[in-house]
């Protein structure tokens, strides 16, 4: 009668010591978890780092206003052309405290090495729009010049005053620049003069960046500049049109592998689980016999479950930080930004996981035999 009352009344840590008791089971279950979710948080973390680099350089901007050639949406989509004299018109708008011209290009480069794409910036030496971190050299400053990413430049073998055939033009690297690396394309720094002549492209300019005067209102200062008759985007609003393209181009097939990523790893949890109750038939037949109530029993299932997902979640998060730095060593170009929204969700994810996992072992102990634990060996 005790042993009874002390099954029904809980104070026995029942969950623990069944864990316990097959401690390289539980690990193996603990690790299989926590490889389900390291799979969807590389997979999230993946997709959090496509969207922090297509925006790259529209985040880095330090405009207040972008004057954009008519139906741009995308600086590098639909890079188009001003004509020259817009520079001045917009310059000498009230409240505008300067213009300065950018030019922007998808290019193919052809290297020692094979082809490579990179993202082509153009601006005037000294003003926005240029690089805006330097690992090591200088800005360009001439038509010759160029700066490079630093990691384009190291996996390519490129280092400073090496030429670089640029639209049959021989430019010099003069500046490795620091975090400039959008999704897949790295960006290369030159002067708008110079990406202007090779591109034949005389008389026009890209775009336009906007700083306004102390005090000025964005709003009247871009209204003046719509009835001028010119498009003028916030850089807010190309970042987002940027994260759209991306998100039409690459969000469907990310979010399936993500979708993908979930199931398997709520079958994963729910064989752990399954598997478990099932090795665990005598103890828990035992329980039974006992007086433990099917309640009692359905604890007991659902415990080992919600502790195994935790101790996945603590081998997802280690496993996750390895991987990270292998495909930050190996694999650069797949940015892993593992942000705060991204570890809330997999683990609520994982909580989903656990629950939906451990419903159906859990039925199964109200049908539990207790002449099992007789019958067991």
């Amino acid at each position: 009668m005790a042993a009874t009352a002390t099954v029904r009344s809980g104070r026995v840590p029942l969950t623990r010591r069944l864990l316990l008791a097959r401690p390289v089971r539980t690990a193996a279950g603990a690790v299989g978890v926590g490889l389900a979710l390291m799979l969807i948080l590389l997979l999230s973390g993946l997709w959090a780092g496509v969207q922090q680099r297509v925006t790259l350089y529209e985040d880095h901007l330090g405009a207040d206003l972008v004057v954009v050639p008519p139906g741009t949406d995308s600086l590098f989509a639909d890079p188009g052309a001003l004509p020259a004299g817009a520079v001045p018109a917009i310059a000498n708008t009230h409240g505008v405290a300067a213009a300065d011209p950018v030019r922007t290009q998808y290019l193919i480069l052809e290297l020692h090495d094979g082809k490579a794409a990179v993202a082509a910036a153009a601006s005037e030496p000294g003003r926005p729009g240029g690089p805006w971190a330097l690992v090591t050299g200088r800005r360009p400053q001439t038509d010759d010049e160029v700066a490079l990413d630093a990691v384009f430049a190291g996996e390519h073998g490129l280092t400073l005053g090496d030429r670089l055939p640029v639209l049959g033009h021989d430019m010099r690297v003069v500046g490795l620049t620091d975090d400039t690396a959008m999704f897949m394309t790295p960006l290369l720094f030159t002067t708008t003069h110079a990406l202007t002549g090779m591109l034949r492209a005389a008389g026009t300019t890209g775009s336009v960046l906007v700083t306004l005067r102390p005090g000025a209102d964005r709003a009247a200062v871009a209204a003046q500049l719509t009835a001028a008759g010119l498009t003028v985007r916030t850089p807010a609003q190309l970042h987002q049109a940027a994260l759209t393209l991306a998100t039409r181009i690459y969000g469907a097939p990310v979010r399936l592998m993500v979708g993908v990523a979930f199931v398997a790893g709520t079958l994963i949890v729910a064989l752990v689980a399954h598997t478990r109750v099932t090795e665990q038939q005598r103890d828990l037949g035992i329980l039974k016999a006992m007086g433990a109530t099917p309640g009692r029993l359905r604890g007991i299932a659902l415990g080992e479950t919600a502790a195994l997902t935790g101790l996945g979640a603590v081998a997802a998060l280690l496993l996750t930080g390895a991987a990270q730095a292998v495909l930050a060593w190996w694999w650069p170009a797949f940015p892993v930004a593992v942000t705060a929204p991204t570890l809330a969700s997999t683990l609520a994810a994982a909580a989903v996981m656990a629950v939906l996992a451990a419903w159906l072992p859990a039925r199964r102990l109200d049908r539990l035999d207790p002449a099992t634990a007789f019958r067991s060996r």
